[in-house]
């Protein structure tokens, strides 16, 4: 499970308010060159989603469609006219894109340059299309009304009136969708036990091929559905067991989960153009979006957006960038890009000590390199400094040197009380126009640094009590309350190699003080050794004392 504090460290770095990788140093940090752009309007829905193509990134808003460009920006275009429209689906080439309008019960064509309505295809007969899986000339549209009954039709594209043909039989409501290759996969919304069927359409005809069984797979709540490119693969989000699943469309069985049920709610799913990459959208838990490995399920990369709801259905990719719909906590629709995520893997480590004395100077050491181990030569790190407190500080002039390596010290500063405890530091490179960027954390417990001393008499007699007494004090303080010392008492006579003897805990005063009393029984030399084990404030202490006994 992700550490709890990675959500709210999050809110303390970058421009964008973004992190990932801090406690765990596996997945890299989003990017000082990510942004996040308010699309200008409010938005209190549950689904989204988004289609990018042609340079341009395209998303409804209830009665209309915004135009961003793929740096994030927006670009002033629009296209309105529109009655709340639902998915979007975009042609091969990039000039086409439809949309699913469940307000006036159409499906509006658009003409991706000029942005203009060019046709309007009537589905009043099926009322509510809200989702779209377009493959070549064929369209598919799942439709469905709140109080249902739902199903799927398709749609010839290139008919000059294409006649909606219904595909199988009811859904209460209208199904996730997805097509490639000769597969076209309909999945069951809003139900316990999401069964996902599986239709061969390589002869023109959609023909059953199978069930992939919910109650089976523990499918709950289907959000989002992605194909492969050839229609072999299904990767299904769902709420659900929890992670994001892969199955074989053809044998119908699943073949491998990514991620686990501790980081938020599976909500959306995207694939990049070569399958490379699984990119997954999560709800309501520590991280909004990660990507994996998609043949090995690897986890590659984490960002969350702390004061952000990541929508369902609500994740693309955009060559090595991936753009992801957000909800922010005042309902404003935010369009989420970030960068290089599907660039080779870089990797970063980072070594500290993991203990040091408060006004000591701290070593951090740690190395840049590719993913085969390469160095990346002379780069330029950025370094932050976590205090207790989260008070956050930049480091800066830390570079790699030519074989990746890279040193800095630092000596912490606590302005605050109790003026020790955990420093975190977050090493991050931003990557570059080959290599996907990474960070690493270090995390060094800083304490005040003990002293003990112990003093008594430097004689004794036999079977006479002697006392012995002394002070601690953790960085000029008496230690915490209720401390106890270990004290050790050691005989050595001519002839022997000394017998150790454990007496009992000693109590120390408010003020640091102690003493105790020990009767030797024997004649010898007496070595007696005061122990301290620190506690969350201060380190280990020790101090020894010797009494020559008669």
């Amino acid at each position: 499970m992700r550490h709890r504090l990675a959500r709210r460290l999050a809110a303390y770095c970058g421009a964008a308010g973004l992190i990932t990788g801090l406690l765990t140093v596996a997945a890299p940090a989003a990017s000082a060159a990510d942004t996040t752009t308010d699309l200008g309007v409010t938005f209190d829905s549950y689904t989204a989603d988004l289609a990018v193509g042609g340079g341009q990134v395209f998303v409804p808003a209830d009665d209309r469609i915004i135009v961003a460009g793929t740096e994030g920006n927006l670009t002033g275009g629009v296209v309105t006219g529109l009655s709340g429209v639902r998915e979007l689906a975009m042609n091969a080439d990039d000039t086409r894109l439809y949309a699913a309008l469940t307000g006036s019960n159409e499906v509006a064509e658009i003409d991706t340059a000029s942005l203009a309505v060019i046709r309007r295809i009537d589905l009043s007969a099926h009322p509510c299309p809200s989702t779209l899986a377009l493959l070549g000339e064929r369209l598919w549209v799942g439709h469905g009304c709140d109080n249902g009954p739902g199903g799927v039709v398709s749609l010839d594209l290139s008919a000059a009136t294409p006649a909606p043909v219904a595909v199988g039989g009811e859904h209460l409501r209208a199904p996730v969708l997805a097509a490639a290759g000769d597969t076209l996969v309909a999945g069951r919304t809003r139900l316990h036990h999401a069964d996902m069927l599986v239709y061969d359409v390589g002869g023109g005809t959609p023909e059953l091929r199978g069930t992939i069984d919910g109650k089976q797979w523990r499918m709950d709540y289907l959000r989002d559905l992605a194909l492969t490119s050839d229609g072999t693969t299904l990767f299904a989000a769902a709420d659900t067991p929890g992670h994001f699943t892969r199955y074989d469309t053809r044998t119908l069985a699943a073949t491998g989960t990514y991620g686990d049920g501790w980081d938020g709610y599976p909500s959306a799913v995207a694939l990049g153009s070569d399958g490379a990459y699984v990119a997954a959208g999560r709800q309501w838990g520590s991280t909004d979006l990660t990507l994996y490995d998609a043949a090995t399920g690897a986890e590659l990369f984490a960002a969350d957006q702390p004061d952000a709801e990541l929508l369902p259905d609500g994740v693309a990719f955009s060559g090595t960038d991936v753009f992801a719909l957000l909800r922010s906590s005042t309902d404003r629709l935010l369009l989420w890009r970030v960068t290089g995520v599907a660039l080779p893997a870089t990797k970063l480590t980072v070594t500290a000590p993991a203990d040091a004395y408060a006004g000591s100077p701290i070593t951090v050491e740690g190395r840049l390199t590719r993913a085969d181990g390469e160095a990346l030569g002379l780069k330029s790190l950025t370094v932050i400094q976590y205090l207790p407190g989260w008070t956050k500080l930049p480091i800066t002039g830390v570079t790699t040197r030519q074989d990746g390596t890279f040193t800095f010290q630092d000596t912490p500063v606590f302005e605050l009380p109790p003026y020790v405890g955990e420093v975190i530091y977050w090493v991050f490179w931003d990557g570059d126009d080959g290599h996907r960027r990474s960070s690493a954390s270090v995390t060094v417990t800083v304490k005040r640094e003990a002293t003990l001393t112990l003093t008594g008499p430097q004689s004794g007699v036999a079977g006479t009590a002697v006392e012995l007494s002394g002070v601690l004090t953790a960085g000029g303080r008496p230690p915490s309350p209720g401390s106890t010392l270990t004290v050790q008492r050691t005989l050595y006579v001519k002839g022997t190699s000394g017998k150790a003897v454990k007496l009992p805990l000693v109590r120390v005063n408010a003020d640091g003080t102690y003493t105790f009393t020990d009767t030797p029984a024997i004649a010898g030399r007496y070595s007696y050794l005061a122990l301290w084990s620190g506690d969350a404030a201060a380190g280990p202490a020790k101090a020894t004392h010797q009494i020559m006994v008669e």
